[in-house]
């Protein structure tokens, strides 16, 4: 059996059967506590949740401290809490569901708790004047669009541990101009740093095997890639309209390039290739102006490999390395 009821201004839902109590939908503003435990008739009740658009569109919230009993927060807690500036975390949050501080366009710095699992699907979306994160060491994945247009984020560090990084994590992060990635990380999905038209420099961490689509599309400051010995394959419009990118070395084990991987990239005067065999290409990887005048450097002896190679063989100037 559960009860609604509202203490201290505060909406919980109670649940006798383990003694625990959830935060609830409620008209909120101003700042609010929201405290270890309640009591309710005699009863004592642990806080341990927020429940799932809680506090969802409360235009006047703006400040907000969780308790050290609360362990998850529901997807869209807090989204459109666009007054919303200051953040503390409690001790034992493990989940935030997805999109829960989206569209929080007031909050500048956020330090996630330590035993927080994972970084949820859109949960920072939209989050304009977002200019710091700091992520705990238990976290093993970031979600699809999870930092999509924070606007003002100029640097992230993620932490070792973490596995995977979602599509379009940081889309539209134009601010982005130092990004760490760990060791750990072995699969990012495509788009992942699309458009952050700050970043300069990148280096691909060496558990990616694959660059997938778009990875780096839009990039407009870029101009410094490393991409590491290893690397199988350039996905669709990995460095889509790269407009400062001047040089590129593709690595050895290199065997796909996919369609329009270069388009755009106007500013490249020099692409080496290291592989032996031409690299796959079913269709065009760029614009006819790089053909025209950037030089591809390849392996010694092998100019005649990529000069009747589909694709490669439209380059007008290739020259042994």
């Amino acid at each position: 059996m559960n009860l609604t009821v509202i203490i201290d201004g505060i909406t919980y839902d109670l649940w006798d059967s383990d003694g625990c109590a959830s935060v609830s939908s409620g008209e909120y503003s101003g700042s609010i506590f929201i405290p270890d435990m309640v009591g309710y008739e005699g009863r004592v009740y642990g806080v341990t949740a927020i429940s799932e658009r809680a506090f969802a569109d409360c235009s006047e919230l703006v400040e907000l401290h969780i308790g050290n009993e609360v362990r998850a927060v529901g997807a869209e807690a807090f989204r459109g809490c666009t007054a919303l500036r200051s953040v503390t975390f409690g001790t034992k949050i493990m989940l935030m569901g997805k999109a829960a501080f989206a569209g929080c366009k007031a909050l500048e710095s956020v330090v996630m708790p330590e035993n927080l699992l994972g970084i949820e699907e859109s949960l920072f979306e939209g989050c304009t004047a977002l200019t710091d994160i700091t992520m705990g060491d238990s976290i093993d994945s970031v979600g699809d669009y999870a930092f999509c247009g924070c606007t003002a984020l100029s640097s992230i560090l993620l932490p070792e541990g973490v596995k995977s990084l979602g599509a379009w994590a940081f889309r539209g992060c134009t601010a982005l101009e130092r990004v760490v990635l760990p060791v750990s990380l072995n699969d990012i999905r495509n788009g992942a740093f699309w458009e952050c038209s700050a970043l300069a420099e990148f280096t691909l961490p060496a558990g990616i095997n694959n660059i997938p689509q778009g990875l780096l599309g839009k990039c407009s400051s870029l101009h410094s890639v490393d991409i590491h010995e290893g690397v199988l394959s350039v996905g669709y419009g990995a460095f889509y309209c790269c407009e400062s990118l001047a040089t590129l070395t593709l690595p050895s084990s290199v065997v796909s390039v996919e369609e329009q991987a270069l388009r755009g990239c106007l500013s490249l005067t020099l692409l080496r290739v290291d592989a032996q065999d031409a690299p796959m290409c079913r269709r065009d990887i760029a614009d006819a102006q790089v053909y025209a005048s950037a030089k591809l450097c390849v392996p010694c002896g092998r100019v005649g490999e990529y000069g009747f190679a589909p694709v490669w063989e439209k380059f007008s100037n290739i020259e042994e390395v």
